[in-house]
This record gives C-alpha cells, sequence and structure tokens, in this order.
C-alpha cells in the first residue's frame, strides 16, 4: 500500500512540475514584413482620425517595432481596458486580410496589446514614433 501511495505522489509531483515548466510565452501574430501592403494608425478620436501608410520606409519602420515581441502576459479583453492614450494599428497583406494591435499608454507605461494573445511592453521611443505617425499631418 505504502509503494502504491508513494507512487501516486511521486507520479503526481512529476505532472505539477513538467506543467509548471511549460513555456507560457506569447508572440504578436503580424504578417511577415514582406507581405505587408498597408498600415493603418487609427487614433480612436471622432474625426481625422485615420493614417494609412504604404510606403516601404514607414511600412519597415513601424513594423521594426512589433516584430518579435514575445510575453508571458496574456490578452483576455477585446480592447485594453482604461488606457491614458490608445491607437489601434491594422496591417494589410496582399490578400486584403488584417491583423491588427493596439498601442497605448497606461500610468506612464507604454504597450502593445493584442486582443486574446498577449500584453506586450513597449519603449517610450517606440511609443512615440506611434504616436507621431497617428497624429502627423
Amino acid at each position: 500500500m505504502k509503494k502504491i501511495l508513494r507512487l501516486l505522489i511521486c507520479s503526481f509531483l512529476i505532472i505539477t512540475i513538467t506543467g509548471c515548466l511549460k513555456d507560457n510565452s506569447y508572440t504578436i501574430d503580424i504578417f511577415d514584413l514582406e507581405e505587408i501592403i498597408s498600415i493603418s494608425i487609427d487614433t480612436l478620436e471622432q474625426s481625422n482620425n485615420l493614417k494609412e501608410f504604404s510606403d516601404k520606409e514607414t511600412i519597415n519602420t513601424i513594423y521594426d517595432i512589433f516584430q518579435d515581441k514575445t510575453t508571458y502576459t496574456q490578452s483576455i479583453n477585446d480592447n485594453p481596458t482604461d488606457p491614458d492614450i490608445l491607437y489601434f494599428i491594422t496591417f494589410k497583406n496582399k490578400d486584403n486580410e488584417l491583423k491588427s494591435v493596439y498601442v497605448y499608454q497606461k500610468n506612464s507605461n507604454y504597450y502593445i496589446e493584442q486582443p486574446y494573445n498577449g500584453i506586450y511592453e513597449l519603449s517610450k521611443a517606440d511609443f512615440l514614433i506611434i504616436a507621431s505617425l497617428a497624429n502627423n499631418d
């Protein structure tokens, strides 16, 4: 009886430890750079709120901000909760398919959030690049 109990306890511990070591990281899901034909940034304000970019230089600049971002923080919402400043960014590929993310400031910190994927940290410099492109007339 003791051997069976020990075996059950050891099995439970192994399963628990294996589950804890599982990689729960998230990566932003956007198209490869060569597939993107345009990127739009929406300020979500009532007027004059959408800027679309199709030139390669701007696409490269924006893409560099998002590529290879990983996080361990899962997004469980349709959009960020209570941001101070919010931008909605949409990537369009050659087949007119869309992928989107939010970029926002909250409590003096900067984030990228892809709904039901992840919440990623963003540098202030990268946030200011997005803000500049969105607000440039």
